[in-house]
Protein backbone atom coordinates (compact mmCIF):
# COMPACT_ATOMS: atom_id res chain seq x y z
CA UNK A 1 0.00 0.00 0.00
CA UNK A 2 1.18 3.22 -1.06
CA UNK A 3 -0.01 5.17 2.10
CA UNK A 4 1.68 2.75 4.18
CA UNK A 5 5.13 2.83 2.65
CA UNK A 6 4.88 6.96 2.18
CA UNK A 7 7.74 8.54 4.29
CA UNK A 8 5.30 11.92 4.66
CA UNK A 9 1.96 11.60 3.65
CA UNK A 10 -0.10 15.01 2.68
CA UNK A 11 -3.86 14.35 2.74
CA UNK A 12 -6.15 16.95 0.78
CA UNK A 13 -9.89 17.09 1.12
CA UNK A 14 -12.89 18.85 0.27
CA UNK A 15 -15.18 19.66 2.58
CA UNK A 16 -19.27 19.68 1.25
CA UNK A 17 -20.07 16.11 -0.24
CA UNK A 18 -16.86 14.92 0.85
CA UNK A 19 -16.83 14.72 4.30
CA UNK A 20 -19.80 15.29 5.33
CA UNK A 21 -23.19 15.08 3.30
CA UNK A 22 -24.46 18.16 1.42
CA UNK A 23 -27.68 19.65 2.80
CA UNK A 24 -30.23 22.38 1.32
CA UNK A 25 -28.63 25.14 3.08
CA UNK A 26 -25.03 24.83 4.20
CA UNK A 27 -25.53 26.42 7.32
CA UNK A 28 -27.71 23.30 8.23
CA UNK A 29 -24.26 21.18 8.21
CA UNK A 30 -22.63 19.26 11.24
CA UNK A 31 -19.31 17.73 11.81
CA UNK A 32 -19.95 14.14 13.06
CA UNK A 33 -17.37 14.26 16.21
CA UNK A 34 -16.24 10.54 15.17
CA UNK A 35 -14.78 12.43 12.18
CA UNK A 36 -13.16 15.33 13.71
CA UNK A 37 -11.20 12.23 16.23
CA UNK A 38 -9.95 10.66 13.45
CA UNK A 39 -8.73 13.88 11.16
CA UNK A 40 -7.02 15.00 14.63
CA UNK A 41 -5.54 12.25 15.33
CA UNK A 42 -4.10 11.62 11.81
CA UNK A 43 -2.56 15.52 12.52
CA UNK A 44 -1.23 14.63 15.08
CA UNK A 45 1.16 11.97 13.21
CA UNK A 46 4.45 13.95 12.91
CA UNK A 47 5.13 12.60 9.13
CA UNK A 48 1.01 13.61 7.98
CA UNK A 49 -0.43 16.80 6.93
CA UNK A 50 -3.98 17.70 6.46
CA UNK A 51 -5.22 20.43 4.47
CA UNK A 52 -9.13 21.16 3.85
CA UNK A 53 -9.55 23.04 0.67
CA UNK A 54 -12.90 23.97 0.09
CA UNK A 55 -15.53 26.97 -1.77
CA UNK A 56 -16.34 27.63 1.64
CA UNK A 57 -15.20 30.53 3.09
CA UNK A 58 -12.00 29.86 5.62
CA UNK A 59 -13.68 30.90 8.78
CA UNK A 60 -16.80 28.87 8.03
CA UNK A 61 -13.88 25.72 8.21
CA UNK A 62 -12.47 27.03 10.79
CA UNK A 63 -15.58 27.44 12.98
CA UNK A 64 -16.94 23.73 11.56
CA UNK A 65 -14.13 21.47 12.19
CA UNK A 66 -11.94 23.79 14.40
CA UNK A 67 -8.57 21.50 14.61
CA UNK A 68 -5.65 23.74 15.17
CA UNK A 69 -3.32 21.48 13.62
CA UNK A 70 -4.94 21.46 10.58
CA UNK A 71 -4.75 23.71 7.82
CA UNK A 72 -7.60 25.53 5.96
CA UNK A 73 -8.06 27.23 2.60
CA UNK A 74 -11.70 28.90 1.39
CA UNK A 75 -13.28 30.30 -1.44
CA UNK A 76 -11.62 26.69 -3.76
CA UNK A 77 -7.76 27.88 -2.46
CA UNK A 78 -7.84 31.80 -3.10
CA UNK A 79 -8.60 32.40 0.99
CA UNK A 80 -6.08 30.83 3.60
CA UNK A 81 -5.15 32.15 7.23
CA UNK A 82 -2.87 35.56 6.96
CA UNK A 83 -3.78 35.54 3.13
CA UNK A 84 -6.88 37.24 1.63
CA UNK A 85 -8.00 37.17 -1.73
CA UNK A 86 -6.56 40.50 -3.78
CA UNK A 87 -8.42 41.30 -6.47
CA UNK A 88 -8.01 44.46 -9.01
CA UNK A 89 -10.65 47.33 -9.53
CA UNK A 90 -12.27 45.63 -12.59
CA UNK A 91 -12.58 42.53 -10.71
CA UNK A 92 -13.97 43.98 -7.83
CA UNK A 93 -16.85 45.97 -9.80
CA UNK A 94 -17.68 43.17 -12.48
CA UNK A 95 -18.49 40.85 -8.77
CA UNK A 96 -20.44 43.77 -7.54
CA UNK A 97 -22.61 43.90 -10.79
CA UNK A 98 -23.23 40.49 -10.92
CA UNK A 99 -24.62 40.39 -7.02
CA UNK A 100 -26.79 43.06 -8.14
CA UNK A 101 -28.12 41.88 -11.05
CA UNK A 102 -28.17 38.22 -9.94
CA UNK A 103 -30.59 39.39 -6.66
CA UNK A 104 -33.00 40.77 -9.16
CA UNK A 105 -33.32 38.39 -11.75
CA UNK A 106 -32.30 34.90 -10.26
CA UNK A 107 -32.53 35.70 -6.58
CA UNK A 108 -36.58 36.24 -6.81
CA UNK A 109 -37.21 32.99 -8.84
CA UNK A 110 -39.04 30.47 -6.58
CA UNK A 111 -36.33 27.66 -5.07
CA UNK A 112 -33.22 29.78 -5.78
CA UNK A 113 -31.33 31.54 -3.26
CA UNK A 114 -27.82 33.39 -3.32
CA UNK A 115 -24.98 32.86 -0.66
CA UNK A 116 -22.81 35.72 -0.55
CA UNK A 117 -19.03 34.80 0.03
CA UNK A 118 -17.36 38.52 -0.27
CA UNK A 119 -15.21 37.50 -3.02
CA UNK A 120 -17.40 35.16 -4.69
CA UNK A 121 -21.43 34.28 -5.13
CA UNK A 122 -22.78 31.02 -4.93
CA UNK A 123 -26.69 30.49 -6.87
CA UNK A 124 -28.06 27.77 -5.28
CA UNK A 125 -30.99 26.22 -6.98
CA UNK A 126 -31.71 22.84 -4.95
CA UNK A 127 -35.10 23.61 -3.81
CA UNK A 128 -36.08 24.50 -7.60
CA UNK A 129 -38.15 23.26 -10.08
CA UNK A 130 -36.60 22.31 -13.59
CA UNK A 131 -38.44 25.45 -15.08
CA UNK A 132 -36.97 27.72 -12.62
CA UNK A 133 -33.80 26.25 -12.56
CA UNK A 134 -33.76 26.57 -16.96
CA UNK A 135 -34.88 30.15 -16.14
CA UNK A 136 -32.08 30.97 -13.91
CA UNK A 137 -29.62 29.39 -15.88
CA UNK A 138 -30.06 31.11 -18.74
CA UNK A 139 -30.04 34.40 -17.04
CA UNK A 140 -26.64 33.34 -15.39
CA UNK A 141 -25.32 32.63 -18.89
CA UNK A 142 -26.72 36.17 -20.03
CA UNK A 143 -25.06 38.46 -16.96
CA UNK A 144 -21.89 36.34 -17.40
CA UNK A 145 -21.56 36.80 -21.23
CA UNK A 146 -21.07 40.26 -20.18
CA UNK A 147 -18.17 40.23 -17.34
CA UNK A 148 -16.77 36.71 -18.77
CA UNK A 149 -13.49 38.60 -19.14
CA UNK A 150 -13.73 39.05 -15.08
CA UNK A 151 -15.28 36.78 -13.88
CA UNK A 152 -16.30 32.93 -14.60
CA UNK A 153 -18.84 30.20 -13.42
CA UNK A 154 -18.37 26.62 -11.57
CA UNK A 155 -21.08 24.21 -11.82
CA UNK A 156 -21.41 21.98 -8.44
CA UNK A 157 -24.06 20.11 -7.22
CA UNK A 158 -27.37 21.91 -7.57
CA UNK A 159 -25.17 25.29 -7.30
CA UNK A 160 -23.36 27.49 -9.72
CA UNK A 161 -20.74 29.98 -8.43
CA UNK A 162 -19.36 32.73 -9.87
CA UNK A 163 -15.80 33.48 -9.01
CA UNK A 164 -12.89 35.73 -10.24
CA UNK A 165 -11.01 34.43 -12.85
CA UNK A 166 -7.82 35.40 -10.91
CA UNK A 167 -8.81 32.71 -8.48
CA UNK A 168 -6.21 29.89 -9.66
CA UNK A 169 -8.47 27.11 -7.94
CA UNK A 170 -7.52 23.87 -6.14
CA UNK A 171 -5.39 22.03 -8.87
CA UNK A 172 -2.76 25.49 -8.39
CA UNK A 173 -3.65 25.69 -4.57
CA UNK A 174 -2.76 21.85 -3.69
CA UNK A 175 0.39 21.52 -6.49
CA UNK A 176 2.10 24.87 -4.06
CA UNK A 177 1.66 23.27 -1.29
CA UNK A 178 3.41 20.22 -2.58
CA UNK A 179 6.24 22.13 -3.46
CA UNK A 180 6.61 23.66 0.10
CA UNK A 181 6.88 19.83 1.39
CA UNK A 182 9.94 17.05 1.48
CA UNK A 183 10.79 15.18 -1.65
CA UNK A 184 9.03 12.45 -1.63
CA UNK A 185 5.58 13.28 -0.16
CA UNK A 186 2.38 11.22 -1.21
CA UNK A 187 -0.85 13.21 -2.15
CA UNK A 188 -4.02 12.18 -0.96
CA UNK A 189 -7.00 13.88 -2.71
CA UNK A 190 -10.59 13.36 -1.92
CA UNK A 191 -13.24 15.44 -3.09
CA UNK A 192 -16.77 15.08 -5.02
CA UNK A 193 -17.25 18.01 -7.15
CA UNK A 194 -16.04 19.57 -10.82
CA UNK A 195 -13.68 22.21 -9.10
CA UNK A 196 -11.93 19.02 -7.45
CA UNK A 197 -11.34 17.55 -11.11
CA UNK A 198 -8.26 20.56 -11.42
CA UNK A 199 -6.45 18.86 -8.71
CA UNK A 200 -7.19 15.08 -10.18
CA UNK A 201 -6.03 16.67 -13.26
CA UNK A 202 -2.48 18.13 -11.55
CA UNK A 203 -2.25 15.42 -9.12
CA UNK A 204 -1.70 12.59 -11.86
CA UNK A 205 1.15 10.40 -9.93
CA UNK A 206 -0.59 10.70 -6.41
CA UNK A 207 -3.90 9.31 -4.68
CA UNK A 208 -6.76 10.93 -6.00
CA UNK A 209 -10.66 10.01 -4.61
CA UNK A 210 -13.50 11.01 -6.06
CA UNK A 211 -16.59 10.95 -3.75
CA UNK A 212 -19.91 10.20 -4.98
CA UNK A 213 -21.54 8.97 -8.43
CA UNK A 214 -20.71 11.98 -10.65
CA UNK A 215 -19.46 10.66 -14.00
CA UNK A 216 -16.16 11.50 -16.08
CA UNK A 217 -14.29 12.40 -13.05
CA UNK A 218 -10.20 11.87 -13.83
CA UNK A 219 -9.73 10.85 -9.87
CA UNK A 220 -8.09 7.05 -9.73
CA UNK A 221 -10.28 5.66 -7.33
CA UNK A 222 -14.09 6.27 -6.32
CA UNK A 223 -15.96 5.87 -3.32
CA UNK A 224 -19.63 5.96 -2.71
CA UNK A 225 -20.26 8.95 -0.06
CA UNK A 226 -18.71 10.56 2.74
CA UNK A 227 -19.45 7.59 5.55
CA UNK A 228 -16.94 5.00 2.73
CA UNK A 229 -14.52 8.38 3.10
CA UNK A 230 -14.39 8.16 6.68
CA UNK A 231 -14.11 4.68 6.77
CA UNK A 232 -10.90 4.87 4.39
CA UNK A 233 -9.37 8.06 6.76
CA UNK A 234 -9.66 5.73 10.10
CA UNK A 235 -8.13 2.74 8.41
CA UNK A 236 -5.60 4.89 6.64
CA UNK A 237 -5.09 6.25 10.82
CA UNK A 238 -4.75 2.54 12.26
CA UNK A 239 -2.35 1.62 9.29
CA UNK A 240 0.01 4.85 9.55
CA UNK A 241 3.26 3.66 11.83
Amino acid sequence: MRVRAAKRLAIFLDFDGTLVGLRRRPGDVRVPKRLKRILASLARHANVSIAIVSGRRLRDLQSLIGIESVRYFGLHGAEQEGKRPALTKETRLALGRAKREARMQLGVLPGVWLEDKVCSLAIHYRGASAAFVREAYEKLLRLLALLHHELSVIPGEKVWEILPREFAGKGTTVLELLTEMPRGTLAVYAGDDTSDETAFATLTDQITIQVGRRPGSRAQFRLRNPTELLRFLARMERELP
